[in-house]
């Protein structure tokens, strides 16, 4: 796995607490390119109240994804769909075990001020349920399911030291 330094505009997916805001800072840093978060245009005030869907797509698609250089991290579908045929480069974090998820999910709602406890349950039962397609999001379609027709420029990360080996090469 090797970082296409051409590639302009990048999109990072997957799972909560995967390491995609990390990633993105360390990208922007490295090519010089600014990234955003879906979180941004997802909250209308950061994790208490939620902006409706049509205007965060409309947003994010006039604000990023039109523009020449950005990188985009996030795991709301339908705001990084926009990107999946724009992007020149699509990182996808998949790791296999969901406790070190739900570790580093834990882990994060404590540094943050603005979650409550039970945005933290539901942010692990929304994990459990994403990564199994269970209960509610038993009919959603997997992420690799989504990324099938652009596997050209999908590159596979499953581990925070394959992250470290792609940011470092």
């Amino acid at each position: 796995m090797k970082l296409d330094l051409l590639a302009k505009k990048i999109l990072i997916v997957g799972d909560y607490g995967r390491g995609k805001t990390t990633l993105a800072q360390k990208l922007s840093r490295k090519l010089g390119i600014p990234y955003y978060s879906t979180d941004d245009f997802y909250w209308k005030r950061k994790f208490l109240e939620k902006q409706d869907k049509e205007s965060s797509i409309k947003e994010i698609n006039q604000k990023v994804y039109s523009q020449d250089n950005w990188i985009v991290e996030g795991a709301t579908y339908y705001l990084v769909g926009g990107g999946f045929k724009t992007a020149n480069l699509i990182i996808y974090l998949s790791f296999p075990n969901i406790f070190s998820q739900w570790w580093a999910i834990i882990r994060r709602h404590q540094k943050r001020e603005n979650e409550t406890f039970l945005n933290l349950i539901k942010l692990l039962r929304h994990a459990l349920y994403k990564k199994y397609n269970w209960g509610y999001l038993k009919n959603e379609p997997k992420m690799l399911e989504l990324l099938e027709p652009y596997e050209d420029k999908v590159v596979i990360l499953r581990s925070f030291k394959e992250i470290d080996n792609f940011i470092n090469t």
